[in-house]
């Protein structure tokens, strides 16, 4: 047996957490440890080290890489293979670390998830972390957006294990509503308002300051972060999209839902972001970007930027073998419809084209305003 096994055997059992994550003293997410085969004892020993404080120290940490045992010069020759160790290493003496534990009553949770083995009974245990937003789809680490696996395993293994019943009316169907048995407090304390009519699943995170619209859409494993947001009438937000801080949704818009295969990329619309009426989301739509009303996002559908004269580069998921391609809005442009002639110039085909100027810039701001396309 390794000094690494040796030394988890002396520790805390971790079989209620759920996973922790690591931020720097700036509150930037720098890792996601799950309670996964493969990273039990990472998770381990982190939460030992941050103890009831939740934090880790520079001296902490000194302590505490040498739980690590034999991994330690293997992590300082291929900090790649040992992420979460590398933090360890990496911290000096002004800085510091600090931990957010995620727990559960439900033993074992994530591995029973990941398998599609947990009981109904687990399987809500897991839905509530997500309506609470402790888990999601996908979470920025390091400021890129990542897959959480284990949360479209969590959605997926929900369907298996609960029946259609009757829910709210004369509906036939295995996942009630959200606000299905809300009190007046619970209404007031989430902080959300919504529109008769709007329908919220359960398993969506809706932060504070959301207003969900007549017949606004919300399904499982969602995450809107609030602080502004506007799911307007008819808008969809489909399953597990990440809908960010201060977006507006426009009337009848929808954004695309992915559940399978688990751990692709979700849609995600990034922060103040706007998505005007009647359009479709499917990829990244990054922060303070617009969509001007009527944009279809497609997998595949070329995005011309008009200031460069290039094409944007679609972002890849890789899952297994298999590589998507989600196409991608930069940050602060303005994206509208139009189309792109063939190389021989004899047809055309549907496109985005991106407006040449950034929308952080008042002139360029005004300018378009003028031109009456932005979507407010």
């Amino acid at each position: 047996m390794s000094v690494f096994e040796e030394n988890l055997k002396k520790l805390k059992s971790i079989e209620n957490l759920v996973l922790i994550r690591v931020f720097d003293a700036n509150e930037n997410l720098q890792s996601i440890i799950p309670n996964l085969p493969g990273t039990e004892g990472a998770l381990q020993v982190f939460n030992h080290i941050a103890q009831n404080s939740g934090t880790i120290t520079f001296e902490q940490a000194k302590e505490g890489i040498q739980l690590f045992g034999e991994h330690v010069e293997d992590a300082k020759k291929n900090p790649a293979q040992h992420p979460n160790l590398s933090l360890l290493l990496g911290l000096n003496s002004s800085q510091h670390l600090q931990i957010q534990r995620v727990t559960t009553d439900a033993p074992g949770l994530l591995g029973k998830i990941s398998q599609r083995s947990a009981s109904r009974e687990e399987c809500d245990a897991f839905i509530e972390l997500m309506n609470q937003g402790l888990i999601r789809a996908a979470e920025r680490i390091n400021g890129v957006w990542c897959p959480q696996t284990y949360a479209m395993d969590g959605v997926l293994n929900y369907f298996g294990s609960h029946s259609n019943q009757r829910l709210e009316g004369n509906y036939w169907d295995k996942i009630p509503l959200k606000t299905a048995n809300y009190t007046d407090q619970e209404f007031e304390e989430g902080g959300v308002r919504y529109a008769p009519g709007a329908i919220v699943r359960i398993g969506a995170y809706i932060g504070p300051q959301t207003v969900i619209m007549n017949q606004g859409f919300v399904n499982i494993g969602a995450y809107i972060a609030g602080e502004g947001v506007m799911v307007d009438g008819g808008a969809r937000v489909a399953s597990c999209a990440q809908i960010g801080k201060g977006v507006k949704f426009g009337g009848g818009s929808g954004i695309e839902g992915i559940l399978e295969p688990a751990g692709r990329l979700p849609s995600i619309v990034g922060d103040h972001a706007k998505i005007g009426a009647m359009c479709e989301v499917a990829g990244v739509v990054e922060d303070g970007a617009i969509l001007a009303s009527g944009v279809i996002m497609a997998s595949g559908k070329k995005i011309y930027d008009s200031e460069t004269g290039e094409l944007v580069p679609p972002l890849e998921s890789k899952i297994g073998d298999k590589t998507f391609l989600l196409p991608v809005i930069p940050a602060y442009r303005l994206a509208v419809g139009g189309s792109l002639l063939s190389e021989n110039g004899k047809f055309s085909t549907d496109a985005i084209i991106l407006k040449p100027g950034d929308l952080r810039d008042s002139t360029t701001l005004k300018h378009f305003e003028k031109q009456g396309i932005l979507y407010s």
